[in-house]
């Protein structure tokens, strides 16, 4: 749980408590729908999203949308962020 283990451990489990924070529908079944996604965006990812300002809009659940039923799923929700420690790897350790 949270607030438990090392930095990083704990650094995981705001990832996915983020996501289930903001996603809807029944256990096992979770997902982001648009307005949620968002939301999330907005809320929680507005300083990393920058890097690339006005790429974040409507269109953006469809580019995760993996399986296009218009809903981001935690798997789909995982992409963003493999995408996104992947630019912060570029722009801060210039990799």
């Amino acid at each position: 749980t949270a607030g438990e283990g090392s930095e990083l451990e704990q650094g995981l489990c705001v990832i996915v408590d983020s996501f289930y924070r903001y996603a809807e529908g029944p256990p096992g079944a979770k997902a982001l729908d648009q307005a949620a996604f968002q939301n999330l965006l907005s809320n929680e990812l507005s300083h990393q999203l920058t890097v690339r300002p006005g790429y974040w809009h409507p269109k953006a659940t469809r580019k995760l949308d993996a399986n296009k039923d218009q809903k981001i799923s935690f798997d789909e929700y995982w992409q963003l962020i493999a995408w996104i420690c992947q630019v912060i790897r570029h722009r801060d350790y210039n990799e």
